[in-house]
C-alpha cells in the first residue's frame, strides 16, 4: 500500500503544519470527510490573511493542548470572530519537567550530558508513551467534545502540531476505524510540514539545535509506535483503551463516525 498523502494541502503564511484529516479510508471502506477536522501548529503568529483563511474554512471550535508556558512563548491564538477556543493544557510527559523547560534551561555546555548518546530520542519515546498513559483526561475531553455535532468543523493543535496534536489525530482516526499504517503516515507528514522550521534552526549557527535537539524537531516512526505499544501493553486493544482508559461511550463513538465519515 502506498503512503497516505494530503489530498488537498492548505498552506498559510504563518501557521505551520496545518492539514485536513480528511481522505483516510477505514477498514470497512468508509472515507474520512474533508473540511471537517483540521490539525496544525499554534495560531499565535497567524497573519491577518491566515485568520481570514481560517474563517473561510468555517471552523467553529479550536482545541488548544498548550500549557500557559507554551502560550507565553508562542503567543495566544489569533482566531476568527465567533470561534470558540477550548483549552486542554498538557505538558509533555517525557520527564519530571516540561520538555520546553528542559531545553530552554540547559546550558550549551551541558548539551552532551543531557541530550547526547540517544538521550533526546529516548525522551521523545518516553513522551509518546506518556501521552497515552498520563494524559488520558484531556484526550478524553477532546474526544467527548468532538463527538458533539455542533463542534465541527474543528481544529486542534499544540505548539508545533506534531506530538500532543499527533496523538490526538491518531486517536480520532483509530476511533473511526482507520488502520495503524495509515495513521503512521498521517503522523509522519509533520516532517514535511515543519521541515522549514527545522532547517532554519539547524542553519542558525547554534550548534546545539543540529547536533543534539533534532529528535525534538521532527517525528519518527519509533515515537508513534511507542504510543501504540503503551496502549496495547496497558489495555490490550484500542477499543478497551477508548472505553476504559478514556471513558468514551459507544454512542459517542457512533456520533464521531456519523459526523466524520462518508
Amino acid at each position: 500500500m502506498s503512503p497516505f498523502r494530503e489530498p488537498h494541502p492548505v498552506r498559510f503564511e504563518r501557521i505551520a503544519n496545518f492539514r485536513d484529516l480528511g481522505g483516510h479510508t477505514t477498514r470497512d471502506g468508509a472515507r474520512v470527510r474533508s473540511n471537517h477536522l483540521f490539525r496544525s501548529g499554534h495560531l499565535g503568529h497567524a497573519s491577518d490573511a491566515d485568520v481570514e483563511r481560517l474563517a473561510s474554512l468555517g471552523i467553529r471550535r479550536v482545541f488548544d493542548f498548550r500549557t500557559l508556558a507554551d502560550i507565553d512563548s508562542d503567543g495566544a491564538d489569533r482566531l476568527p470572530g465567533g470561534t470558540r477556543h477550548h483549552r486542554l493544557p498538557m505538558p509533555d510527559p517525557a520527564a519530571a519537567d516540561d520538555l520546553r523547560s528542559i531545553i530552554q534551561g540547559t546550558n550549551p555546555n551541558e548539551m552532551e550530558k543531557v541530550f547526547g548518546n540517544g538521550r533526546a530520542a529516548a525522551m521523545m519515546v518516553d513522551s509518546a508513551a506518556g501521552l497515552v498513559r498520563e494524559r488520558r483526561e484531556p484526550y478524553a475531553e477532546f474526544l467527548a467534545e468532538l463527538a458533539q455535532p455542533e463542534a465541527l468543523p474543528a481544529l486542534f493543535h499544540c505548539s508545533a502540531g506534531k506530538d500532543r496534536a499527533g496523538w490526538a489525530g491518531s486517536l480520532v482516526l483509530l476511533a473511526l476505524g482507520v488502520d495503524e499504517e495509515q495513521i503512521i503516515d498521517q503522523y509522519m507528514l509533520s516532517n514535511q510540514n515543519i521541515g522549514g522550521i527545522r532547517e532554519r534552526l539547524e542553519n542558525s549557527g547554534d550548534a546545539k539545535w543540529g547536533k543534539y535537539l533534532r529528535p525534538f524537531l521532527e517525528v519518527r516512526r519509533e515515537y508513534i509506535e511507542a504510543s501504540f505499544s503503551a496502549m496495547h501493553e496497558d489495555w490490550g486493544t484500542f477499543d478497551r483503551y477508548l472505553t476504559e482508559g478514556l471513558s468514551i461511550s459507544h454512542p459517542q463513538r457512533t456520533q464521531l463516525r456519523e459526523s466524520l465519515l462518508e
